[in-house]
């Protein structure tokens, strides 16, 4: 049962955004929402034949592109600790041209981040550690313990969440344009539209200190329970892996042979890539796979903008 956590909302002026404070239907608690709500991101041509490698996950969703509907192509999935916190991040919509100052999320895509914080991981393999951050012993058991759902009216974010019987409301949620932290050449100077997800570790942790964490869009035109999937940096965008984006990590194995495309994060370590995602995580580099590496020019180490060291963490939108 998911509980819904948007209510009525008042603004004040920051910026270039929208601050919403959305209040619980059973609570006073405030969250804090920043939402950048504009005008749609424009279309423009890229070069897809083969699906040339553009991104982390920015090009493996023929079906998507074919409609389009960019603004459910999930891009990135960040996972990681601030504090007592978790925080989680994902971005999408690849095609928001340079210097596009506006961006409206559309009312009829659902945006979900799941963790399953049961299913057991071995650590015992280095070669998955380094990899993967390990292996999840029984992947045909992987499961949606917690969902955060987010959907939109008017550009508003609605945060819904499933899977936490108390504490929810402690949720913060942020959407919006912001610049595309992925560290790559070929997005240097651009942007994504953001949603960061905020809650206290303690609400989402099981009997385990791993969490399975990944992220599915849902469109109309898709008629899948999933439009485009987003796991781990760096692995469903590449050709021979593009079948993981329209099944849950559950069948992975079984339909693929392929471990489950999800982030393992064993929240007894601090996060870096393989084990959880930081902002900062240079993935390209840390993968050191050749297609990707051959047209990372010019071969960032760091991203184009400093990230912010507080909430929503991702550099603000570059603008024109």
């Amino acid at each position: 049962m998911f509980v819904d956590l948007a209510g009525e909302t008042g603004s004040v002026q920051i910026g270039y955004e929208l601050a919403f404070i959305l209040k619980t239907m059973k609570k006073s608690t405030k969250l804090l929402a920043v939402v950048v709500t504009i005008a749609a991101a424009l279309l423009f041509a890229i070069d897809f034949s083969g699906y040339r490698t553009l991104g982390s996950d920015h090009s493996d969703t023929p079906n998507l592109i074919a409609v389009p509907r960019h603004d459910a192509r999930i891009t990135d999935l960040y996972a990681f600790q601030d504090g007592d916190d978790l925080v989680l991040a994902l971005c999408v919509d690849p095609t928001i041209p340079a210097g596009v100052s506006e961006y409206i999320f559309q009312p009829d895509v659902i945006y979900d981040i799941n963790i399953d914080n049961s299913s057991a991981v071995n650590h015992n393999d280095p070669d998955a550690n380094e990899t993967l951050g390990g292996t999840v012993t029984r992947p045909e058991k992987i499961k949606s313990n917690i969902v955060f759902r987010v959907t939109f009216n008017d550009g508003t974010p609605r945060l819904r969440v499933r899977g936490i019987k108390k504490g929810a409301d402690s949720a913060q949620v942020f959407a919006g344009l912001r610049d595309d932290p992925f560290i790559r050449g070929p997005r240097i100077g651009r942007n994504v539209a953001a949603i960061v997800i905020k809650i206290p570790m303690s609400k989402v942790l099981g009997d385990q200190p791993e969490l399975l964490i990944w992220a599915y869009s849902r469109v109309p035109e898709i008629d899948k329970p999933e439009a485009d999937h987003g796991g781990m940096a760096l692995r469903s965008q590449f050709p021979e892996n593009m079948p993981m984006n329209e099944m849950e990590p559950r069948h992975h194995k079984r339909r693929m042979g392929l471990e489950p495309d999800v982030i393992i994060y064993n929240t007894s370590f601090s996060a870096i890539f393989p084990n959880g995602r930081q902002l900062t995580d240079d993935v390209v580099d840390l993968v050191e796979d050749p297609r990707v590496l051959s047209n990372d020019f010019p071969f960032p180490a760091v991203n184009d903008v400093p990230f912010l060291s507080e909430f929503p963490y991702l550099a603000p939108p570059q603008l024109p």
